[in-house]
């Protein structure tokens, strides 16, 4: 799983660009977006007992918390959607530990799945959604695997032709009705197969190095996704299309052509959190082993209890930059997973209390930067005991939608 980089930026004004009083969000659809992040979780864990077995209730109830829009993977490289009867088979991950995505083997005609899903989601006129790729199974070895991929893509111009596909068939099944924008990649560069490593090869880019780019680095960045989008918005001109990226301020160093600007904020990109809670060492122990809990959560809530003022203020001031640069580029800003840790789970020995009140923060940090999109947390699915606590959103999400 990715480790985020501690980057530095010589810092501009905190001052949001100046726009002669115009706000792009009044004229969006909705005006203000809550996100909950459900990726793959949606659909593989759709089967008996699983926590999205009956969607009806769970569309419910993401309503009655006021959550208005739902980030989903609809696995554009394992589903094909003229053909939604094939039956996939995804094996068991056996990673007791997994927050999100699948969690037991799943045998299903998946792509029927994803249109009885669809159906149930467009006739609840007050949600909307965005479609986000993790591009999962296209690396050998990697323990989310599934089913044959329908394409193996070389680079996300590659990828954009899988998108245009699915999208095809999904403009006439569904329209694009409440489809607020499709994100290309998820959280590049980390995800898309090959990425990283053609970055390293072709361009000398070590991008878990704390170094700026070079301009010569940023150029080649902007030229593997920016015609990857072009290719969509020539066909799709009705749509959004955007990439998820972490809260690294060398982004803002690289010319992107984005409808919207999705970025993820987290703590652990500050050494001051990360050394406290050993939080890199302990990753590869994320999702198999349990041992770790105890420690980790009292690092988090003794490393709260320190310094939370000072990390809040830095990732204040993140914000702020990313705010500015969205401005420029005109370019919404969202964020659809965020804040504390990225990595936490129901677990008698992982305390909660510091990261709730992390996400209360969030609120006004989010307003204050102006963003169109926000979210409390990552764990936004009906598994985890906080989703139990109605009242704890509504209050959440009615401060934001306010803003």
């Amino acid at each position: 799983m990715p480790a985020q980089v501690p980057s530095v930026r010589p810092a501009t004004s905190p001052a949001r660009a100046a726009a002669g009083g115009f706000d792009p969000r009044e004229r969006l659809t909705p005006r203000r977006l809550t996100f909950a992040m459900w990726d793959q979780a949606f659909l593989l864990r759709h089967g008996p007992g699983g926590s999205f077995a009956d969607w009806d209730r769970v569309l419910d109830e993401t309503l009655a918390r006021g959550y208005n829009t739902v980030r989903l993977d609809p696995m554009p490289q394992w589903l094909d959607l003229t053909q939604p009867d094939k039956v996939l088979h995804w094996p068991d991950p056996a990673s007791p530990f997994l927050p999100w995505d699948w969690n037991t083997a799943v045998t299903a005609t998946a792509g029927r799945w994803l249109i009885e899903f669809m159906e149930k989601l467009l006739a609840r006129p007050a949600l909307h959604y965005t479609l986000s790729a993790w591009w999962f199974g296209l690396t050998p070895g990697h323990p989310l695997m599934g089913p044959p991929v329908l394409r193996t893509p070389a680079n996300h111009l590659e990828g954009a032709e899988m998108w245009a596909v699915m999208l095809r068939e999904w403009k006439r099944r569904f329209g694009f009705e409440r489809l607020v924008y499709v994100d290309l990649a998820n959280e590049v560069p980390y995800f898309f197969p090959g990425f990283l490593e053609r970055l390293k090869k072709e361009h000398g880019l070590d991008w878990g190095a704390t170094g700026a780019f070079t301009p010569a680095q940023a150029q080649a960045i902007a030229a593997e996704l920016n015609p990857a989008l072009a290719l969509l918005r020539r066909e799709f001109p009705e749509l959004r299309f955007t990439i998820s990226i972490h809260g690294d301020l060398r982004w803002l160093d690289v010319p992107l052509e984005l409808d919207c600007l999705d970025v993820h904020f987290y703590a652990d990109a500050d050494p001051r959190w990360s050394d406290r809670t050993r939080f890199g060492e302990l990753m590869p122990h994320l999702f198999k082993r349990n041992d770790w809990h105890a420690e980790f959560s009292d690092r988090c809530r003794r490393t709260a209890g320190a310094i939370a003022p000072m990390l809040r203020q830095r990732q204040r001031a993140k914000l702020a930059q990313f705010a500015r640069w969205a401005d420029e580029r005109g370019a919404p800003l969202t964020t659809t997973e965020a804040w504390s840790t990225w990595y936490y789970f129901d677990s008698p020995d992982l305390d909660w209390g510091w990261l709730l009140e992390w996400a209360e923060w969030s609120v006004d940090d989010a307003r204050d930067a102006g963003m169109w999109g926000w979210t409390p947390h990552n764990y936004l699915q009906p598994h985890f005991a906080n989703w139990r606590d109605v009242d704890w959103h509504r209050r959440l999400t009615d401060c934001f939608l306010r803003g």
